[in-house]
């Protein structure tokens, strides 16, 4: 590769919009004179092997099409075998996607608006996440931008998928009911830093870098994607009717009064389970079970609008 800019699209992310979007978005950076290749995605993970390979041909700025599930991909294509392919390279985000929620929290506009910050924006170093845990055959790292679930947002993404054409906030709404309605909490362990393991009974465990999630969930309002923490929110135990009760204050924030819920941050945290709930990261399932989680301050150089 030659072109200085690699742009990664999923045609597919909103409901086709980032497909649609995508020729207007191309002859803008060709005015803006960004000189750059691309790859549209063809199914899972084919982000994440893109990314590598323009990575080691020389890219050093990768631009992501889509939503939070095409940005966890291109992310982790910025990794192999633990270690960053690339330590100076960033990241520029076009959100066209059921959800945007890493671009809501980082101020950055949604469609061809973002293509500006590229040439005009400035570089912020922000945090990342980094998931340890047993794949469906062996074990597995995986990492994150936005926020993890353990629990009720794992069956929230799996149902979410056949909502995403009334749009995200939408789609994770409707989602969101239906699994409200059946909670399935889970019993565990939840493990702090260094402090002892808390034992729990949680319908789910968020482990926040961002403040929202589920298309404008303002699930960790006191998150914040630079700060080296993570926001750890514990939901534990509830009827479906209090859930379905309680669900409007997670969309405003205000959740976190609730008895039921507890909230605090961490730069590790170790979940042990003794079932099997979905572990989601970034909106898509990665795994399900006993999990680690730990903190990647300042990682990810990513492009952004100027004060």
């Amino acid at each position: 590769m030659t072109a200085p800019y690699f742009s990664v699209v999923t045609p597919a992310a909103g409901a086709g919009a980032a497909g649609r979007l995508w020729p207007a978005l191309a002859g803008l950076l060709r005015d803006l004179h960004l000189q750059y290749e691309y790859e549209l995605t063809q199914g899972p993970l084919t982000a994440t092997s893109f990314v590598r390979q323009a990575l080691r041909a020389g890219v050093r700025t990768v631009v992501g099409v889509g939503g939070d599930g095409t940005l966890n991909e291109v992310v982790n294509g910025f990794f192999l075998n633990e270690q960053a392919i690339a330590p100076d390279a960033s990241l520029g985000v076009i959100p066209v996607g059921s959800s945007s929620d890493i671009a809501r929290a980082l101020g950055i506009p949604a469609g061809l608006a973002a293509a500006d910050l590229l040439r005009d924006g400035r570089l912020a170093s922000i945090d990342l996440g980094r998931a340890d845990f047993m794949g469906a055959a062996e074990f597995t790292i995986r990492y994150f931008m936005n926020n993890a679930d353990v629990g009720i947002g794992g069956r929230v993404a799996a149902a979410g998928a056949r909502f995403k054409r009334a749009g995200g906030k939408a789609a994770f709404a409707l989602s969101s009911v239906g699994a409200v309605l059946d909670p399935r909490p889970w019993r565990g362990t939840v493990g702090i830093d260094g402090e002892p393991p808390r034992e729990v009974e949680a319908i789910t465990v968020v482990v926040a870098l961002g403040p929202y999630t589920g298309g404008g969930m303002h699930i960790a309002p006191g998150a914040r994607m630079e700060d080296g923490l993570f926001d750890v929110v514990t939901i534990g135990a509830m009827s479906p009717q209090e859930l379905l009760l309680n669900l409007p204050r997670v969309y405003a924030g205000t959740h976190l009064s609730h008895p039921a819920v507890r909230r605090v941050q961490a730069q590790l945290v170790r979940i042990e389970t003794d079932g099997e709930p979905l572990v989601e990261l970034d909106g898509e399932i990665a795994g399900a079970g006993s999990v680690e989680f730990r903190i990647l301050p300042g990682r990810m150089r990513i492009h952004v609008s100027r004060p």
